[in-house]
Order: structure tokens, then sequence, then C-alpha cells
């Protein structure tokens, strides 16, 4: 009888706490196919009524139906029931709960079983490639491809569970069912965002942002963490990049990607499985992939494997974004130098996806103050532009364009198609006449600067699953890519006599016309292997001309050719610890009459649950390559040239990576022992020496050195996330030397891109209102090369001309780099629209960084020019001061 009474009062309270708690509103609505969390928004901000919940259990959840004059409670019995959610009343706050569900324990009826399924986003539809799937307590997982679907072997029971992470997406449960052990799993994964509510339930995350994938050197990078990051107004992809351990970072105006003290020109750069050739927009301050076109990125810092072929130091390989096979998506963004937006949207009822997004600079419209002092810092990088014109005097036309689309059609359970395209482009139009007083005559300097480059990438793919353990893909792409410079500078006396005249052309064009078939096939549980064909069409066009010079052999500017390769792998799973991965790519080309065998081993040893041992050799070869044009006077980039017979061989190294992953409790640390020797190298030297017998004239003399690197480093990074916060420190220690036949008597040299010690350290505090971050980094020294100078005297002793010998250098090391970066970004949020707006500090603290230093040609001429000696022989190529930037991104 006492219980009875208790459970009497009990009930009698929470009921009278149950009507008083709630507001007595009428709710009045129309839903169509609108998503859950956007019908909570409106409860909370038009009828007041506050509601707490997990984001992950309204994710992917949508609402249809009129509702008139409906009360609260009404309302929410009608549309969650259906929808697997209850709901709790508390201090006058709504908690939803998962619903209950009746757990049918079933025992077993299958052992040692394959499972097959297909990752999704819950909120997209979207595939969700390199999704880790795992039998939850086991160390046996796998991969899902390139179109989210995957293949686990010897799953102990068909009652098990399988844990999914991905990264910036909450870990997935799914337990099996004996009843649907032989269908297609769809496992739903819901993002790892942070809802701006006030009385938002979240879950603190425990993936990292950066984690170490299952080949040696490969790291996977969520994209969506990494906006939070400084940046010059916008996120960028490469430039973020460069904060991991063995990729440079001491270049905040270049976006190429220097791994492991290679050129960028030496890895492989793809999107949606087609080559990127140049890497930047904006001579470097840009990188050329849209961020808002990005799904997943995975980095290769060595030890690849052989689907990846075609370059010797590194791979970043990135899945664009498939659009939203659910309900259109639109976003905007803009900061000070360029504008952009996306749009995601179904095709024929959820059946496809389509995305599109574009960006523009409108630097040729408006030239703020950050368009100023970075185009100032691109023309001190410059010998063509006399020092007395200065980056306020100059107003050049320039702005740059691109654009991704990418469509995606399942056409049946098992087929696949998708087309793909990306288009980008920069054009720089600088007209400039100045008046300068050189002692008592007048001179009228005319300066002409024409530049048009970009890439153009289309691929199409189809693929198929054939069956649980067959998988196979067909692509048909073509990559692009041009580059057409023009400078002339000249100088007219007062009488309107030219007494200077100098002139340089730059083209360069790639046309390479590839097809790719990739098989994935799995056999006797243990096995994963992959193979498949490449062949390569690819045309190179390379025209370098000085002051009417010819700098390049005629039959060495066009050059074409064709290139097949064949490759294959076996990743053997030897027990349940050791893993083992032997495969093999092998071309052969007409570009060179040759074949190239290029071996691949890998190993790894999960020594415990958290510790992950690793070893990696492997044999690499590129045939498409680009050759250093190092000329004192001129801003000549490197070109993309083809192996052949005559001038240039192909590329080759060897890679040799042995490390251990350590991994728990949101901490975790990398530590990698790299060694790669590089032959094959190319540099083009150009001296300028003066006539004989005509001392006041000199011409170029360009000398081919063929050359190798030897390059030795670790890699570290130290990984930690607890609550809001999360960062990382990475560190490189390395040493890169190399010798050219021509250069100072093939003499053992720093590499251009030796830096012994780098380090990184990168803190973000994420908060449901607002986020702040900042970026520390440090970089010893890099050497600088002085070429030897000779001065040309008359008789009475005064220098009348010089000479530049490139062939003998002095080695010297430029200042220590540091800088610190900030950022902060507001976040707001309302029914119809979410967004931020942010301010991004650069170089805080003012530090003067040099970048490099350059012969100054026009102080040196000028000398001579006036009878004096010349004294200041070089000037510093400073980089970004400290430079303010804001941005605003929104999304509908």
């Amino acid at each position: 009888m006492r219980k009875l009474i208790c459970l009497l009062f009990t009930l009698l309270i929470s009921s009278l706490l149950y009507s008083q708690e709630l507001p007595n509103i009428s709710i009045s609505e129309n839903f169509n196919n609108t998503s859950l969390s956007k019908v909570i928004r409106i409860l909370k901000n038009k009828y007041d009524v506050k509601i707490a919940y997990d984001d992950a259990l309204v994710t992917g959840i949508t609402i249809n139906g009129s509702y008139n004059d409906k009360s609260i409670t009404a309302f929410l019995d009608e549309i969650l029931p259906s929808k697997g959610i209850d709901y709790q009343v508390l201090n006058g706050k709504i908690i939803l709960t998962p619903g209950q569900v009746d757990i049918d324990l079933k025992t077993p009826s299958l052992f040692d079983l394959t499972v097959f399924g297909i990752v999704l986003d819950a909120q997209t539809g979207e595939m969700l490639p390199n999704a880790l799937i795992r039998v939850a307590g086991e160390n046996k997982g796998t991969i899902s491809n390139k179109d989210g679907i995957f293949s686990l072997s010897q799953v102990p029971t068909d009652t098990s569970t399988l844990e999914v992470t991905y990264l910036g997406y909450k870990k997935s449960t799914v337990k099996l069912d004996p009843n649907k052990s032989k269908k297609t799993i769809r496992i739903s994964m819901a993002e790892n965002t942070v809802d701006l509510s006030e009385f938002t339930v979240v879950d603190l995350r425990t993936d990292n942002t950066i984690q170490y994938g299952e080949e040696i050197s490969q790291i996977s990078i969520d994209p969506n963490s990494l906006t939070s990051l400084p940046s010059l107004g916008e996120l960028d992809i490469f430039r973020s990049l460069q904060l991991l351990p063995g990729i440079s970072g001491t270049d905040e105006t270049s976006s190429a990607l220097s791994i492991r003290n290679s050129p960028s020109s030496q890895n492989l750069v793809l999107l949606d499985g087609f080559t990127i050739y140049r890497l930047d927009h904006f001579f470097g301050v840009f990188s050329a992939i849209n961020p808002d076109a990005v799904r997943d990125i995975q980095v290769y810092k060595g030890g690849f494997g052989p689907k990846y072929g075609g370059r010797i130091s590194g791979v970043v390989d990135i899945t664009g974004k498939s659009g939203n096979f659910n309900k259109p998506e639109y976003s905007f963004g803009i900061n000070l130098l360029s504008a952009r937006m996306s749009v995601n949207a179904p095709l024929n009822e959820g059946k496809g996806a389509i995305h599109f997004s574009t960006r523009r600079a409108y630097t040729d419209i408006i030239r703020s103050s950050l368009f100023k002092k970075l185009y100032k810092n691109y023309r001190e990088g410059s010998n063509q532009l006399n020092d007395q014109a200065s980056g306020n005097s100059l107003r050049p036309n320039f702005h740059f364009y691109d654009f991704n689309l990418k469509s995606t059609y399942n056409i049946s359970s098992r087929d696949i198609a998708s087309f793909s395209m990306y288009w980008g482009r920069d054009e720089l139009d600088t007209d400039f006449d100045q008046i300068t007083n050189s002692g008592n005559t007048f001179m009228t300097e005319n300066t002409e600067e024409n530049a048009q480059w970009g890439n153009l990438g289309v691929g199409a793919i189809w693929s198929r699953n054939w069956n649980k353990n067959y998988y196979s893909s067909f692509q048909l792409a073509y990559s692009g890519h041009n580059f057409d410079y023009l400078f002339h500078s000249e100088d007219r006396d007062e009488n309107g006599q030219i007494t200077r005249d100098y002139s340089a052309n730059r083209l360069n064009e790639v046309a390479d016309l590839q097809i790719n078939y990739k098989n994935e096939l799995k056999l006797k549980e243990r096995h994963n292997i992959d193979f498949g064909l490449n062949l390569s069409s690819i045309t190179a066009i390379n025209d370098v001309t000085i002051d009417g010079q010819v700098q390049l052999p005629m039959e060495d500017r066009k050059q074409s050719g064709s290139i097949l390769a064949f490759y294959a792998s076996d990743e053997f799973r030897v027990t349940k610890k050791l893993r083992l991965n032997v495969g093999f790519r092998h071309n052969t080309t007409g570009l060179t009459n040759k074949n190239y065998f290029g071996r691949r081993l890998g190993m790894s040893y999960q020594l415990t649950p958290s510790l992950k041992l690793k070893l990696s050799n492997g044999q690499y070869y590129q045939l498409a390559r680009q050759v250093l044009y190092d000329d004192p006077r001129s801003n000549l980039q490197d070109g993309w040239n083809l192996a052949c017979n005559t001038l240039f061989g192909a590329l080759s190294s060897e890679h040799l990576i042995g490390g251990f992953n350590y991994s728990k409790n949101g901490f975790m640390i990398d530590m990698e022992y790299y060694r790669k020797d590089v032959s094959g190298l190319v540099e083009l030297t150009v001296s300028h020496v003066v006539n004989p017998g005509m001392p006041n004239d000199t011409q170029p003399l360009v000398a081919e050195s063929a050359g190798e690197d030897k390059i030795r480093g670790v890699d570290v990074l130290i990984q930690k996330k607890i609550g809001p916060y999360h960062g990382w420190l990475s560190y490189t220690h390395s040493k890169s030397s190399s010798i050219y036949s021509q250069i100072n008597g093939g003499q053992r040299l720093p590499s251009r891109l030796d830096q012994r010690n780098e380090a990184k350290f990168v803190h973000v505090l994420e908060f449901k209102k607002f986020n702040v971050s900042a970026t520390f980094l440090y970089g010893s020294g890099k050497p600088f090369f002085k070429p030897e100078l000779n001065f040309i005297r008359d008789n009475s002793g005064t220098v009348v001309n010089y000479e530049i010998l490139n062939l003998n250098k002095t080695v010297e090391r430029l200042p220590t780099y540091h800088r610190l970066d900030i950022s902060a970004a507001l976040k707001f949020e309302n029914e119809e629209v979410r967004g931020e707006f942010g301010i991004s500090i650069f170089n805080v603290y003012n530090h003067r960084n040099i970048q490099s230093r350059r012969l100054n040609i026009n102080a040196i001429e000028r000398a001579i020019d006036n009878g004096e000696e010349p004294t200041q022989l070089y000037r510093d190529i400073v980089l970004l001061d400290f430079t303010p930037s804001i941005f605003l991104n929104l999304f509908f």
C-alpha cells in the first residue's frame, strides 16, 4: 500500500510539473521535407520552446505535413514516435532521447563471414571514401573505397558489432542482424558539428583532426576541421597541409607543397582521378583547389602504393564533393580578395546529385590593401622591374577564377557513374611608364608584363561492384596546363632613343589524356589485391626566349609520347597483428624507349591495441617533370618537360621509411624516419658573360647539369584532443644535399630545399558560438646560393660592365624564420541560414622573415651607369609583415 501511494504521488507531481513547465502555445506550420533540425530551430526561435538534443539523433530526419493549432505536446507526439525519438521534460526544457527499441538477442548462425556495405553521409547521402570499418574489440578492419563501398572479411559472427569512424563525423556503431547478414549494410554517419543553440547537447569529440591511415606515411585530413585555422581570407587546403610534419610551411606566400625536401613538381596531385599540374593562384598566394569542392583528402608523404605512379616524392589524393542526394544546399563566402559560392542538389529524386562551386578574385575591380601588399611581395621577388617602381605606383590588372562541377548518379545498386570537371585561370596585365632621373638625364622606363596560366581537368568514371569480393572502375580523364608569360622592359632617353631593352618570353603547355582501369579483389579472406592499367598520351610544349635568343634546342621545344603502366599489389594479413603489402608498378614508354620496374614493400605490426610499428621500401620513376631554370637576371618559372633520350631522362627515387604510431584516448604520437635518394635531376644554369672584345656587351650562356639528391630526416607529430580544444605539434629534422655535375666542380652542396629544423604548433578552441585558433611556425635558415660576380674595368679602373658566373656558387644561410598567426570567428544561425564572420592576422608580432635574396640588378647597373663602384649587390626578398584579413561565410 505504501509503494502504491508513493507511485501515485510521483505521477501527480510529474503531471503538475509537466503542465506547468511547458508553454501554453499553439503551433501552426507547414513542413515539406523539412529537416528536423530546422523544425527544432523554428520551435526555439519562433515559439520560444527550449529543446535539448544530440545532433546525431536528428541528423538526416525530415518532417512532412500541415499542423494547425497543435499544442506542443500534441505536435511532438505526432512527429517524433515514427522517427524513433522520445522526449522528456525537465526544468522547462524538452529533452529528445532515442526511442525504445526491442532488442532481439539472437544466437549467431554464421561465423567468419564477409560483411559488405556502403558508408554514407546521413545529411547529404554522399558516399564517404576512406572510412575505417572495424569489428568492435578487435584489430581487424578495412577502408571504404572511393564510392564508400567496403568489404570486411573474417567477421567473427553475424551478431558482431561494427565500429565505423570517419574524420569529422561521430563514430557509428552497427549491430549485425542474422536476418540481414547477407544483405548490403547501409551505414549513415552524422557530422561532428557543434549546434549553435544555447540549449543543444553535444558529445565531446574523441576523434582527431589528423589521422594516420593504414598505409605508411598516409595521413587523412578532415577539411571541415581546418576552417578555423588562420588564413589569408579563406580556407586554403594546401596551406593547411603545410602545418603537417614533413611538409614545408615556412613561406606564407607559397601554396606549393614541398614534401620531405623535394620540390612540388615531384608530387602527384589528383582531383577525382585527374592530375593537377599547377597548384596555385596569384603566384602562390592561393592554392588551385577551391575548399568548397573537397570531400576527402589523403596525403602520402612517401612509400605510397603502386596504384599511384608518375611521381617520386609524395601524393595528394583529393575526392571532390558529389552533392546532396536529399535536398538542395547553398553556400557563399567573401573576403578581401575574392568571393565564392557553391550549390549541392539532388537529381532524379535522389538517385543522383550534383555539385557546383566557383570563386573569383575581384582584384581587377577593387585593389584592397591586402592585394597591394601581396602583389608587392610578388614583384619584389622579380629582377625584371626597376626597384624605383614601388607597389603603390604599380596598378596591375589582375584576377583569377575557377569552377568545379561534379555529378554522381546511381545507375543501379551495383553501378555508379560520375563526371567531374575543374577549370582555373589567372590573368595578369601590367603596362607601366615611369620617368626617372639618372644624374642630369631624365629617362623614361616602360614595363609591360602579361601572363595567363591555368589548369583544366575532366574525368568520367564508371564503377561497378560485381560482388562482395570484386570491385572495378574505369576512367577516361584529361588534364591540361598552360603558362604563357611575356615580359618587356625598355629605357628611352630624352630624345626617345632606346638605351636599354630587355625581353623574356615563357610558354609551357601540357596535355595529358589518360585511361585508368582499377580493380579491387579479395581472395581467401586474407588477401586484398589491387591491380590495374594506366595509359597516358602526353604532350608538352616549351619555349624560353631571352632578348630574342631561344634558350632550348628546337627539337626539345615540343615533346609527345605515351606511357603504359601496369600495377598490382597484395595486402596480405599474415596474422591478426602482422600485415604485409607487396607490389610493383611497371612502366613502358616510347619517350625514352625504356622500361621502368618499381617495387613496393610494406609492413605493419600491431604490437598492442594502441601501438603500431611500420616499415616501407619502394622504387619510383617520373617521366613528366619540371627542370629548374636558374637565371639570376630573370623571373622565368620552371616548366614541365617530358623525359627523352637526349636532354632529360627519367627521374628516379628510392624510399626507405620506418616508424611507429601510438594512439589512445584522444592522444596520438607518430614518428617516422625516412631516407630518399633521388637521381636524374637536371638544372639549366644561366650565366651572363662578356663577349670577347666587346666589354660593354654580355650574352647569356646556358649550361646543363645532371644532379642527384640525398635526403634524410625524422618526422614527429604529437596530437591531443580534449573537450573543445584540439591541436598538434609537428617537428621535422632533416638534411638534404645535392651534387650537380657542372656546379662548383661537382662538389656536394646543401640542396635548395634543405632546412634542418622546422616546428609547427597548432591550437584550436571551438565553442558553440565562436572559435579561436593560433599557429606558430619556426624554421631554421634555408640555403642561399650566391653566384660569382666578375666586374669588367677599363684602363682607368672604372667598372664598365659585369659578368654573372652562375656555375660558381657560394652557399650562405638565410636568417631563422618564425611567425605567429591567429584567427577568431563568430558563429551565427537562424531558421534559414547559418554562418561565420571572422578575422585572421598573419605575422602578429611583425617579424621580418626573408624568403630569399636576389642579385640587385638595378642597383648594380645604375652604379655602373653613374661611373660608381657597385656596392649593393644583393637585396632581401621579404615575406609578409603584420597582415590582417576578414572573411564571411554563409550556408543555406
